[in-house]
């Protein structure tokens, strides 16, 4: 009678054991973090991290109409002008321009990437009335980040 009483026995130690350590295993499944630091993103995530990707960033923008979007690129220096500059040149970015004038199309493309001694600068086409224009913009590293330094856009529909 002492046997049947110790399989019994054996058998729930089994089964304690095999269910206890599959809970114990899930359990450090479940918390176990990740020991190595997550990895930053380059430039500390506040945007575009290369000439190119600044330049795409722009064109971006310029073709949804988001001249707030085009003015965080821009450096410093050019904060201040490049607004006025730009709803100059291309009426169709100003909020305040008529409703028929922001409706218009108009596409930018971007065109080639060149360095320069301080910078790159990139191409673009603009096409707007079934006519297209080039332009160009200046990249350059303002406090260790690529930032759009100059904007030579054609001036659309003969304003500016």
């Amino acid at each position: 009678m002492r046997e049947p009483a110790r399989r019994r026995t054996t058998a729930m130690v089994i089964t304690g054991m095999v269910l206890g350590g599959a809970g114990t295993l899930a359990y450090f499944v479940l918390t176990h973090s990740d020991p190595s630091p997550p990895a930053r993103p380059a430039a500390a995530g506040k945007g575009p991290t290369s000439p190119e990707s600044v330049a795409r960033a722009v064109i971006d923008r310029l073709n949804a109409k988001d001249i707030d979007g085009v003015i965080e690129l821009t450096c410093a220096q050019g904060k201040s002008t490049g607004r006025r500059e730009l709803m100059k040149a291309v009426p169709h970015l100003d909020p305040a321009a008529p409703a028929d004038t922001r409706a218009k199309p108009i596409t930018f493309e971007l065109g080639a990437l060149s360095k320069f001694p301080d910078g790159y600068t990139a191409t673009f086409t603009v096409q707007f009335d079934g006519v297209s224009q080039d332009g160009t913009m200046r990249l350059q590293l303002s406090a260790d980040e690529w930032t759009l330094c100059g904007l030579d856009s054609p001036r659309i529909g003969g304003v500016g």
